[in-house]
């Protein structure tokens, strides 16, 4: 579990964001679309997918992949510049169907009573005629829009999958994926999240896992971490690696949840692993505070025989890490 640099984080993040715009604004265009299939679909309604105070879903999926495509620190891969591009393409062509809706909504009415009345001066009857044009070429490119943003939202699906492949170490995107397993089920169907994990790991099925565990242990998300953790040993319960992870976690849940005991056994498990595994200093570090916490004693604890056991059980634990042989150094990437 080597601690990611922030750079990296932030772009982890920023990804995320993206996906989860991304779904929204698909979920968003797809029940406006149900809309105006039906007839129903008014301007109002367009507020929440496209509308130019920049406060809709298209308009922050498009900022957050400008922001993370063309202005971020990193060169962006043919896939992310396509997959922006796409985005971007998508966010005018909605600017411009919505202008298409004002005209229909707001001058379209006001058009048809104007037409009904009987006019004389012909001057009036040729802006009424090009009027007609207006509004009737207007409905068309309302229409031509409508099916086109439609188009282009089934085809950037496969896009996106594809686009997937790029951020398979991205463990806060796999955090995202697990916790939203209803909205992506709502928008991609059912079984989205196992094809994801296929296209992204074949058959290593504990690995995304194995990096949500890894995420919410660096965020200090404890009891995440041990459900994560133990997904992982479902699919692989012969990996030290995730044995010595899953304790790990466990301890540090245990000792910040007030159950010393059962932490310094958890603890004690990870000991025993230690010649199987990769045991870095940032792990000892952690077990040896939580001793040393232990031994100082808990607040409101009395000094009983079971509170001496325990110090005791601390100090015994303390010891066996200090008598295990050098750890390897902790070296985060740049």
């Amino acid at each position: 579990m080597e601690e990611v640099n922030p750079i990296q984080r932030e772009r982890d993040r920023k990804v995320v964001e993206i996906l989860r715009n991304f779904l929204l604004a698909t979920l968003t265009f797809r029940q406006q679309y149900e809309k105006y299939r039906s007839g129903s679909l008014h301007f109002s309604d367009l507020a929440k997918l496209v509308d130019d105070r920049g406060q809709s879903i298209l308009f922050a999926l498009k900022e957050s992949c400008h922001d993370l495509f063309r202005r971020g620190s990193t060169i962006a891969s043919e896939k992310e510049q396509l997959f922006d591009l796409t985005i971007g393409s998508l966010f005018h062509l909605a600017m411009k169907m919505r202008e298409d809706l004002y005209q229909l909504e707001i001058y379209g009415p006001k058009y048809l009573e104007l037409s009904k009345k009987r006019i004389s001066s012909q001057e009036p009857k040729i802006l009424i005629r090009r009027f007609k044009e207006i509004i009737s070429r207007a409905e068309t490119n309302f229409q031509e829009g409508m099916e086109e943003i439609a188009t282009l939202f089934q085809n950037i699906r496969q896009q996106f999958k594809e686009l997937l492949l790029e951020y398979r170490e991205n463990g806060l995107l796999i955090r995202f994926l697990l916790e939203e397993t209803d909205l992506l089920k709502e928008v991609l169907g059912p079984g989205t999240l196992e094809d994801f994990f296929r296209i992204l790991y074949g058959e290593d099925e504990a690995q995304a896992y194995r990096l949500a565990g890894e995420s919410y242990f660096q965020s200090a998300f404890y009891p995440q971490a041990v459900k994560a953790f133990s997904r992982a040993l479902e699919k692989n319960p012969g990996d030290e690696n995730l044995q010595f992870k899953f304790h790990l976690s466990m301890g540090m849940d245990q000792f910040y949840s007030f159950d010393p005991i059962r932490a310094l056994e958890s603890f004690e498990k990870c000991l025993s692993l230690s010649e199987k595994v990769e045991f870095l200093e940032n792990y000892r570090a952690m077990i040896r505070k939580a001793c040393l916490k232990i031994q100082e004693e808990f607040p409101g604890r009395r000094k009983s025989n079971q509170h001496r056991d325990l110090v005791k059980m601390a100090q015994v634990l303390q010891r066996q890490l200090e008598e295990l042989p050098p750890a390897p150094s902790d070296i985060y990437p740049l």
